[in-house]
């Protein structure tokens, strides 16, 4: 019994030994390495530490800040969240249930998909691949893809929004739609049909609530033909240029314009593009699948302006973002979510268009300065100033409303592009 007690001693000794040892390397390396700003894995800042004062102490709320800022700056975190992900996932971690959209809940989602009477609609072929859906993302032959469940009710609420719009502006300004599909609309095979709703009925829900003098971009029949191509990324929920531009080539034939030839055009790529759906799902088979991120090098000559929710007030700058790098590439196009961009070409052609859009419209922008003499470009999450008088200002005739299938379905963007006619409509915005 003695011989057990003293080994078991032996044991908590040891034990005992190595915590203090593991605690004391790690507040030694906590203190002396370098403290990141930013997690490229999560894509945010992470926590600083926090100011001290009185009511801080007294609320509680500095301890908390104190609490969050080393649960943020721990030694090597990246890697460590990276090792957590990649175990969980090898011994099977994870969810593998499939959810269908509900068809009960869609009492008046009866209309007719006339997708097949365009280009090779539907599902593909069954190939014997399987996916699973993680973290309500459908992880598909290492790709990523969201998936779409809208209903007719909200893509009418979007289209009344936009013949207000129309009622308001009046015949001085030509108004667009575009809705961009989303990814798995071109790559959904019949095994898994019913994982999304197909796109293009709900789309043509859409433009055919418009107003008849609003004009409709049917950039998913474009789209669909370049189904096979790069036109969506692996790893995030954005399309990519080339996805962009075959959005723009549909535009161009609705606008009366001839499209730019990208065999003419110089381009640059960035690399190693991990992006928001990645991070989301940490699949190991999405990081083996990275993405690039190509933007292209028009040869007109512009003046990039960033400007404020005061009229008349613009910056100059430059178009892209070069300086975006990693899980952040995407921002390359416009430097980002700006809230308010204006663009000048060499053009004196009189067509000046405002664009107004969430993210997906940041790389559909550039192929406008071909064509434009003037380009303004609104974000409806974060824009606060008057955005009718701006229009009145630019002398703008022309207003197109981008905007991918998910926020067209949205009460969070409806309501933004809503609030755009109320002067300083949305400067409270919580994306």
């Amino acid at each position: 019994m003695s011989h057990i007690s003293k080994d078991r001693k032996t044991i908590m000794i040891i034990n005992a030994i190595l915590f203090v040892v593991l605690l004391a390397v790690g507040g030694v390396a906590s203190l002396t390495l370098k403290k990141e700003t930013v997690s490229e894995m999560e894509n945010r800042k992470l926590a600083r530490f926090p100011e001290f004062s009185d009511s801080a102490l007294w609320s509680g709320e500095y301890f908390k800040k104190i609490e969050m800022y080393y649960a943020d700056n721990f030694p090597l975190r990246d890697k460590w969240i990276g090792i957590s992900t990649s175990f969980r996932n090898k011994i099977g971690f994870q969810s593998s249930e499939i959810k269908m959209y509900d068809e009960v809940n869609n009492t008046d989602d009866n209309i007719k998909d006339t997708t097949k009477d365009i280009i090779q609609s539907g599902p593909l072929p069954d190939d014997g691949a399987t996916g699973e859906v993680k973290k309500r993302v459908f992880v598909f032959k290492n790709r990523a893809f969201e998936m779409f469940g809208g209903g007719p009710g909200m893509g009418k609420a979007y289209a009344d929004v936009i013949n207000s719009y129309n009622k308001l502006l009046g015949p001085g300004v030509q108004i667009y739609n575009l809705i961009i599909p989303v990814a798995l609309e071109f790559e959904i095979t019949e095994k898994y049909a019913k994982l999304q709703k197909p796109n293009r009925p709900a789309i043509e829900n859409i433009y055919n609530s418009l107003n008849p003098d609003i004009k409709k971009v049917w950039a998913i029949d474009e789209i669909r033909k370049h189904r096979s191509e790069y036109i969506y990324f692996h790893t995030d929920h954005h399309w990519t240029s080339l996805g962009a531009y075959y959005a723009y080539k549909a535009f161009c034939q609705t606008a009366g314009f001839a499209p730019v030839n990208l065999d003419t055009i110089p381009s640059k790529v960035k690399t190693t593009f991990l992006g928001s759906l990645y991070r989301l799902t940490r699949d190991e088979g999405l990081k083996s699948n990275p993405d690039s991120v190509r933007y292209y090098l028009f040869k007109d000559s512009v003046s990039f302006y960033i400007g404020s929710s005061t009229i008349g007030y613009w910056n100059k700058s430059k178009m892209y973002g070069e300086g975006a790098s990693g899980a952040n590439s995407y921002s390359v196009f416009l430097q980002g979510d700006l809230p308010v961009v204006k663009i000048e070409t060499q053009h004196k052609n009189g067509r000046k268009i405002a664009v107004v859009k969430e993210s997906y419209g940041n790389a559909f922008v550039p192929f406008l300065i071909n064509n434009y003499e003037k380009v303004i470009v609104v974000d409806q999450r974060y824009y606060s100033g008057d955005f009718l008088k701006m229009l009145k200002a630019e002398g703008i005739n022309e207003l197109l409303f981008i905007n991918n299938i998910f926020a067209a379905h949205t009460p969070f963007h409806i309501e933004k592009i809503k609030g755009l006619m109320v002067k300083g409509g949305n400067q409270s915005v919580k994306p």
